[in-house]
């Protein structure tokens, strides 16, 4: 079927995480994907599939098993920064010009200079009202793109590869859902979204930060010095975290304070922060900001109006991939076989690949070819992922 026909399959499952989940993924439709998946396995020689509770995918594709195997990973779920139901994706050659989404919806160089040096590619696009679910399902086709030509063309050597397909990992627990037990590689790569030029050996420190704040609502005419509405406690909490450290004004190694959700009354307002950092020290400045605030806040009401709860997400996997450097090399000798200008990029994020690196895996991340993830503007460059799909055949195979 080839990337593009695989992709556009895909998009078509809703799989949106959700923060509520139990023993389960969060999504029932994580599974209906895995099912599909399994069953496109079979057909490419893939070996020993399983499914696990999580809707986790397993499987094995033999090679010379004199050689190390090595695993591929890509996430099921997408993002719930924007609807992932009834996704109308769609391919369009782009010709520089503004790409009409839908009625009044543009996507456009104006806005969006990635597509600076797209012009001649071609690009699957969304009607605006949807994100696309490149991430990370652009990454599920790449690597079955690349089990198709290995299936296709029996004369290419190659050494064994392992692949996963794992759920939620948009909500952080996508590493808990993988039955390590399973994996016999000793590293492997995440194919999980970003510009072709772009490897990622670093990702961002990361934690949580849940704000609970108890007021006391009292009937707005008779309030005076006795009201105290936990939403304007939530505003002063907020405004006391430093305005120049959101993600709408920071790039690059700079972290960010993110307000995910707000929620509450007079009497009762939850807000949820994620707090990102590449150094692990500045992160850990930026909590004790919020402890600050939250008990000069507290000194001033003279009691706990406000409750944190911060917990660790995961942590820059950095300093364990430099420990391993021929797993890097083995990512730059593909690229520079194939003449292909590449850089480093730390990601403004993490993958699933972050924490397995912590669990002894290390896992650095490789590009999709997905730009604008998470929203409606999302579009994937069909070129640059067909090119993802060489560099891992390079990368695999046996010269």
């Amino acid at each position: 079927m080839g990337f593009k026909e695989r992709f556009l399959n895909y998009v078509k499952i809703d799989t949106t995480s959700s923060e509520e989940y139990e023993n389960r993924p969060s999504n029932s439709n994580e599974y209906e994907l895995a099912k599909l998946l399994k069953c496109e396995l079979e057909q490419l020689g893939v070996e020993d599939i399983k499914i696990n509770e999580f809707a986790t995918v397993y499987g094995y594709l033999p090679g010379d098993e004199s050689l190390d195997s090595i695993y591929l990973i890509a996430h099921l779920d997408t993002s719930d920064q924007a609807s992932g139901k009834n996704i109308k994706a769609r391919s369009v050659v782009y010709d520089g010009k503004p790409i009409e989404l839908s009625k009044d919806i543009y996507l456009s160089e104006e806005e969006f200079d990635s597509l600076k040096d797209k012009v001649g590619h071609e690009l699957i696009v969304t009607d605006g009202t949807t994100l696309l679910g490149g991430d990370d399902k652009a990454g599920i086709a790449i690597i079955m793109a690349l089990l198709e030509v290995l299936h296709e063309n029996p004369s290419i050597k190659h050494c064994p590869i392992e692949v996963i397909f794992n759920s939620d990992e948009e909500i952080g627990i996508g590493a808990s859902h993988i039955t390590t037990s399973l994996i016999k590689s000793k590293y492997g790569y995440t194919i999980d979204g970003g510009a072709l030029k772009y490897i990622n050996v670093e990702n961002f420190n990361a934690a949580s930060l849940d704000v609970k704040i108890h007021g006391r609502s009292i009937h707005p005419g008779d309030a005076k010095d006795k009201m105290i509405n936990s939403i304007n406690v939530g505003y002063d909490f907020h405004s006391c975290l430093p305005s120049y450290l959101r993600p709408e004004h920071t790039e690059g190694r700079v972290g960010f304070y993110h307000l995910c959700n707000i929620q509450g009354n007079e009497e009762y307002t939850e807000m949820n922060y994620i707090v990102r950092e590449h150094s692990r020290c500045k992160l850990e400045n930026m909590l004790s900001i919020a402890r600050h605030a939250a008990r000069r806040i507290n000194d001033i009401y003279g009691h706990e109006v406000i409750e944190l709860d911060i917990k660790n997400q995961y942590n820059n996997m950095k300093e364990i991939i430099d420990k391993n450097p021929n797993i890097i090399s083995r990512i730059e000798k593909a690229y520079q076989k194939l003449n292909i200008v590449y850089e480093f990029e730390p990601i403004r994020g993490g993958t699933d690949g972050a924490q397995l690196t912590f669990m002894g895996y290390p896992t650095p991340n490789i590009a999709t070819g997905d730009y604008n993830c998470h929203g409606r503007f999302e579009y994937v460059d069909v070129n640059e992922s067909n090119t993802v799909i060489d560099i891992l055949l390079e990368m695999v195979k046996i010269d």
